[in-house]
């Protein structure tokens, strides 16, 4: 194929498309050159073939709703978490009960209950700080 083909051709399609209006050197040309009369004429079979193909789809089965995913896969992370805290607390629940056991078998009652009373008094001031740091974070 020729350079000067290879122009006009291009040229055909932009005809076709309305970027490129009627010129009289393209019409020429192809009054002149079968491989672009040709190349015309089955472009213009091609997409009038296209067009009887061309089917408009029912989107509406189709509709995905971005928030609504999003918002499920925040819930399951969402439980994810608070199994994993509950988890985390009933274990440390255990591990304090255990270990109060184990104190007051080995050891005097009365220290005990000083530990307990001082942890009573002080954990707050630790696991405040500790919740107002973990919800700034949200």
């Amino acid at each position: 194929m020729k350079r000067e083909c290879k122009k006009i051709q291009d040229k055909i399609i932009d005809i076709h498309y309305n970027e490129l209006s009627d010129n009289t050197e393209v019409i020429s040309h192809i009054e002149n050159c079968s491989d672009c009369y040709t190349f015309k004429k089955n472009l213009k079979l091609t997409l009038n073939y296209m067009d009887t193909l061309d089917v408009k789809i029912d989107m509406s089965d189709l509709q995905v709703n971005i928030a609504e995913i999003i918002e499920k896969a925040e819930q399951i992370r969402n439980k994810r978490k608070d199994r994993l805290e509950l988890l985390i607390f009933i274990t440390t629940s255990i591990i304090f009960l255990i270990s109060s056991v184990l104190f007051m078998a080995n050891l005097d009652v009365r220290l005990l209950l000083y530990t307990q009373i001082f942890l009573y008094f002080n954990l707050p001031l630790i696991l405040i700080p500790f919740y107002k740091l973990k919800t700034s974070r949200r």
